[in-house]
């Protein structure tokens, strides 16, 4: 484990240690969010992380067999199908994966008497309101996309399936696993093709890195939280603001030219507003999110090397 993990680790379990100890069930311990949750947890929780071939969210009967077996205190659910483009036309694999899917693991969570945490976004939001005002927890979602409404309907199977839930939305992440806002812009500024980026100056929210989303979660299960949480990265930055620290940081040298969200051919679908307030961890005392840049920086000098690496691979 790299020391600026191992750190972090320290500073976020050391005062809790003498908490309960927890058999938590993982589904998506591969993702993005999912890998980091088992790197967190894994500290002073007992963890069963079954494989696609093992547990297959989609089959009740798979499930109930599964969570027999396991027993566990806690689900975690960090399965979506992501990709926005492909959500408009694979409906039959978006319904099954991000509807059905968590409704099952609800249902099994109601059944066997432990906790359900579920993995949202903010993209339930229409990024309409003036900045800088930030979306609520109890702001009225208005999805745009089809991506945005199956999983507004992934919180309602689970508000309507499990009487102990934890949904925890969160926007803009990056990491070191998978598809993410930093890898996009190191894949578009390393293309040899590449002269110029252009980024819109008009689309904003608070870059969130995955291993802090996972300390969120963490301390969310620990102090027994129930309802719906955002956890996004303190402070805000436009989208220009986020891709010119990146190359910045990482001696990038490639010019970036600000454009407007309507000038963008393959921005369609993305929220103007992507600011979340986690007023509900804050009010409750358990808010671990720290600034953007504070992050950002802290992941950049730690992965940016095998990142830049990987992107010139392609």
């Amino acid at each position: 484990m790299a020391m600026g993990y191992r750190v972090l680790l320290i500073t976020a379990t050391s005062w809790c240690l003498k908490r309960k100890r927890m058999k938590i069930f993982i589904v998506g311990k591969t993702g993005m969010v999912g890998s980091e949750c088992r790197k967190v947890l894994s500290r002073d929780h007992e963890l069963i992380c079954p494989g696609k071939k093992e547990v297959n969210i989609i089959s009740w009967d798979g499930v109930i067999e599964s969570l027999t077996e396991s027993s566990p205190d806690v689900i975690l659910n960090c399965v979506g199908f992501t990709d926005m483009k492909a959500c408009e036309t694979e409906e039959f694999d978006v319904r099954k994966i991000n509807i059905e899917g968590p409704r099952n693991l609800a249902q099994a969570s109601a059944r066997f008497g432990c906790k359900m945490v579920h993995v949202s976004c903010g993209h339930i939001f229409d990024g309409q309101k003036p900045m800088p005002q930030p979306y609520f927890e109890d702001d009225s979602p208005n999805p745009v996309s089809a991506y945005a409404k199956s999983k507004l309907e992934s919180e309602t199977a689970v508000r309507g399936n499990s009487p102990d839930y934890i949904i925890v939305r969160s926007m803009c992440l990056y990491g070191a696993t998978g598809k993410n806002l930093v890898k996009s812009v190191l894949a578009q500024a390393l293309r040899k093709s590449t002269k110029v980026l252009r980024v819109p100056v008009d689309q904003y929210g608070a870059p969130t890195w995955s291993y802090r989303l996972a300390l969120q979660i963490k301390e969310l299960i620990e102090s027994n939280g129930k309802g719906t949480y955002h956890a996004t990265a303190a402070g805000h930055c436009s989208r220009f603001e986020f891709v010119s620290h990146v190359l910045k940081a990482l001696n990038i040298n490639i010019p970036v030219e600000p454009c407007s969200l309507k000038d963008l051919k393959d921005a369609a679908g993305w929220s103007p507003n992507c600011l979340l307030e986690n007023r509900l961890a804050k009010k409750q005392g358990i808010d671990v999110m720290v600034d953007w840049k504070t992050d950002l920086d802290r992941f950049l000098n730690m992965s940016g090397d095998d990142l830049i690496k990987e992107a010139r691979r392609r």
